[in-house]
């Protein structure tokens, strides 16, 4: 008896922790970053994007950027996901995508979480998020393996502030 609990503290011990899940990526963040559609490519002074982020489920809310020679880009999908405790990422269902409900796309791995969603028979949609510090990094391809990306995104943000999150404040 005294051996089985033994074994069973140290599988307990050597499997990996996700506590948390996507809890680090729930907020509002802004930032700056870089955005690439076909052969052009734009730098955002402005980028904000919105996730509701807990221990077993993360969701993409919405985002705008503001890019040079585009303007404001509004983004209102909404996207839900669950987080399983291996930390195995599924998507539940979206505003804009051709994924079926109950599709594995990707894993959360402490503050990183990484998904890989099929656009269509060829191309994915690949998005990896890390926080590091006070810093969250976004980084978005759209493409065929091997081709010159629909678009891509790289965005490095900080969270905004409670106060401005409640208020709208642009400041």
């Amino acid at each position: 008896m005294k051996s089985g609990w033994i074994v069973g503290l140290g599988l307990a011990l050597s499997t990996p922790a996700f506590a948390g899940g996507a809890s680090f990526i729930d907020g509002v963040w802004v930032g700056k970053g870089t955005f690439q559609m076909g052969d052009k490519v734009h730098s955002c002074g402005e980028i904000k994007m919105k996730f509701v982020g807990s221990e077993t489920s993360y969701q993409v809310h919405e985002a705008h950027m503001v890019c040079d020679e585009l303007g404001k880009q509004t983004f209102t999908e909404i996207d839900k996901f669950t987080v399983d405790k291996d930390g195995t990422i599924t998507f539940i269902e979206g505003t804009a995508t051709n994924l079926k409900p109950n599709t594995k796309v990707g894993a959360v791995k402490g503050n990183s979480l990484v998904t890989l969603n099929p656009i269509d028979d060829v191309k994915i949609d690949d998005i990896k998020i890390r926080l590091d510090g006070e810093v969250l990094i976004y980084d978005q391809i759209a493409s065929a393996p091997g081709q010159t990306p629909d678009y891509s995104l790289v965005a490095i943000m900080t969270k905004e502030p409670p106060a401005k999150q409640a208020t709208g404040d642009k400041k």
